[in-house]
């Protein structure tokens, strides 16, 4: 029996749970080959000791204390798969209606957005966000949503807010370190970073990785 996970918690599923999603078959090398189809989130499969994961960016880790061979995609056509455009929204797959943010260069990994329809405290806002999946963003993606201005697509009205209080602002993540009822949040505008009471209504984006 094959187990498998999927999702930021790894949550194993049994193979006979999916079979709307997946394909077996036998080849001339008895080779069982199981197939999940695209967008289907982290998934990790343990066999014979060996444990493989494979995640949503694209990379791969094995577990194991023997050899591995590293070959090219079956249906790798040598052309590089396109990247969504910077601001634009996900039609499908796993992010669907988040905004691409692009790769984030502290960790090299793709980022999305989404936007909150109504300001609200800084404990909503992190429930908020928890319920879609993602958190607030944290002081350094705040850093780096700031780079994003003027990249077009649905940045665009996010950026169009100006930088009056509050409609300028977004939360972040981190509590303000002198005070358990502050917290800090973020000028649109410029970037600039600063705390404010938590119990203020602002902006809010959630980040997904």
């Amino acid at each position: 029996m094959h187990a498998f996970a999927c999702g930021p918690e790894m949550n194993y599923l049994i193979v006979n749970q999916l079979r709307r999603k997946r394909i077996m078959r036998e080849g001339s090398s008895n080779t069982r080959e199981i197939s999940l189809g695209e967008n289907f989130g982290d998934v990790a499969v343990q066999v014979k000791g060996i444990r493989l994961e494979t995640h949503a960016d694209g990379s791969v880790d094995v577990y194991t204390n023997g050899p591995v061979k590293v070959h090219p995609a079956a249906n790798d056509d040598g052309k590089p798969k396109a990247s969504p455009e910077i601001g634009a929204i996900e039609s499908t797959g796993e992010h669907k209606g988040e905004i691409y943010g692009g790769i984030l260069p502290s960790d090299n990994k793709p980022i999305w957005f989404s936007a909150a329809p109504k300001l609200m405290d800084h404990y909503k806002a992190a429930a908020w966000a928890e319920g879609q999946g993602g958190s607030l963003p944290t002081r350094k993606q705040g850093d780096y949503l700031t780079t994003l201005k003027g990249k077009g697509g649905a940045f665009t009205e996010i950026f169009n807010r100006g930088s009056s209080f509050p409609a300028g602002y977004v939360w972040l993540a981190e509590p303000f370190t002198f005070g358990r009822y502050g917290a800090w949040c973020q000028r649109l505008s410029d970037g600039d970073q600063d705390y404010n009471i938590r119990n203020s209504e602002l902006p809010v984006l959630s980040v997904r990785r």
